[in-house]
């Protein structure tokens, strides 16, 4: 099996160590492989192949980390897929909403684009059908 080295801020070390312990993984490369699993299975669901589905994303990041710019030219550049946007503060945090409407791989991809911008340190969702007959 290849090694993979990770780089981490050690809060996060000292968190993963702490969920290993709490929840019996035998080490660290087993609970990352664990999560690298469940990263790559997101949007992996026939139930929403091949249907629109709105999805409601929530992001935080450090207002000084420069995300916010960032975020706001993906937002810009989906303006097609984002159908609402809303900034907020939490604590030292800055929570950006959105409001994404689409296929299941333009809106997982997406959720890719904003995890991977740099100073967002959380990107959580959760998925609904957009099948206008249970709405009416």
């Amino acid at each position: 099996m290849p090694v993979v080295s990770v780089s981490m801020p050690e809060s996060l070390l000292q968190e993963l160590d702490q969920f290993i312990e709490d929840h019996g993984y035998s080490g660290r490369s087993e609970a990352v492989r664990e999560g690298t699993r469940g990263l790559l299975g997101e949007f992996d669901d026939v139930e929403y192949e091949d249907q629109d589905i709105i999805c409601i994303i929530t992001t935080m990041f450090d207002h000084h980390s420069g995300a916010e710019a960032t975020l706001s030219e993906l937002r810009h550049a989906n303006h097609d897929l984002v159908t609402s946007n809303v900034h907020s503060h939490a604590g030292s945090a800055c929570l950006e909403l959105f409001v994404v409407e689409g296929r299941v791989e333009e809106i997982s991809s997406y959720v890719s684009r904003l995890r991977a911008i740099d100073g967002v340190q959380t990107v959580e969702y959760s998925v609904l059908t957009a099948d206008h007959s249970v709405l009416a």
